[in-house]
């Protein structure tokens, strides 16, 4: 998993990263969240083939198929994802998950891709939008 949580490193990050898709759905986000003040309050992590939830816990110290609110996990009756958007972009989900009233997000981008967490690809396909 490759996570950028300072501005700096946001911002560099179209440049890092290989794949073109994603270096045009970063450099895009980074114009925006530039232009609306949001680099700092920015956490961004990229979920990528053979990253597991352990590694992405041991990550971002949270699970994404995991509600913090009510502590169920994908799957569970009652579950409701946290995130307030997710967005297919074919090839690609955007997770966005707003924090407090300040305007932190977290945004994880999950390749679609076999060998990456079966589970998180499940719930994405489930509650995306295109």
């Amino acid at each position: 998993m490759q996570s950028f949580d300072t501005a700096k490193a946001i911002a560099k990050a179209p440049r890092v990263v290989t794949d073109p898709q994603l270096v045009n759905l970063l450099h895009d986000r980074v114009q925006d969240w530039t232009a609306l003040g949001l680099l700092n309050l920015t956490h961004l992590g990229i979920i990528e083939v053979g990253d597991t939830d352990e590694s992405i816990i041991e990550e971002l110290a949270f699970s994404p198929l995991i509600n913090p609110l009510d502590g169920l996990r994908h799957g569970m009756e009652g579950f409701v994802q946290p995130f307030d958007l997710i967005q297919d972009h074919v090839g690609y989900f955007e997770l966005i998950m707003t924090v407090g009233n300040d305007g932190f997000a977290i945004v994880l981008f999950v390749r679609d891709r076999e060998g990456v967490a079966p589970e998180l690809l499940a719930m994405c396909r489930a509650h995306s939008h295109q």
